[in-house]
């Protein structure tokens, strides 16, 4: 990925994407208080405080988590990652802007994710999503996912939230691995 990256929207704006950095720490909680409530509902992946950021920052760097954000004119407006980077199946996660969602970005985002677990070799990766979130679940069934049931998770403010489990092999004979839902950091 070169510092230039970015990813087009249907309607031809260009949004960067960089890897999640030192810088971040003060942006990403202004991220997350920028969604409206409905989105926060079903997109709190962890806490927001700056340990907790420090600690995501830092795994990524240790390469134990893959994270990007997607960056207008210097402000976060999506933030997506493989949590267990390391591990043959990683958790899949995003969140986009309200103003950004329904652009194409969602799809790209989702894309690169899966992109950068087969290059690495993981033989699937699988995420959690509440069931009423119906435009990420297209998403995700678009790109292969199934559901292969339903997880108690807990949300980065510390709910318990019933979500649906997603599930994409890819490599033959992958299967879902028995695992505890939760924020790693």
């Amino acid at each position: 990925m070169s510092p230039t990256d970015h990813f087009v929207t249907r309607a031809g704006d260009r949004v960067g994407v960089r890897r999640l950095g030192a810088g971040d720490v003060a942006a990403l909680p202004r991220f997350f208080a920028g969604l409206a409530a409905a989105t926060r509902a079903v997109f709190l992946p962890h806490a927001t405080d700056t340990a907790t950021l420090a600690r995501c920052i830092e795994r990524d760097q240790r390469g134990l988590d893959r994270a990007y954000v997607l960056d207008v004119d210097g402000g976060i407006v999506g933030y997506f990652f493989l949590w267990e980077f390391d591990q043959p199946v990683p958790l899949l996660g995003l969140g986009l802007a309200d103003a950004w969602q329904g652009r194409g970005l969602g799809d790209q985002m989702l894309a690169r994710l899966i992109a950068d677990a087969r290059s690495a070799g993981r033989t699937a990766v699988e995420l959690t999503t509440v069931p009423g979130n119906t435009r990420a679940l297209a998403v995700y069934q678009r790109a292969g996912f199934v559901h292969v049931g339903d997880v108690e998770n807990v949300a980065g403010d510390g709910r318990i939230v019933r979500e649906h489990r997603m599930f994409l092999p890819l490599q033959p004979g992958a299967r879902p691995p028995e695992r505890h839902f939760g924020p790693p950091a």
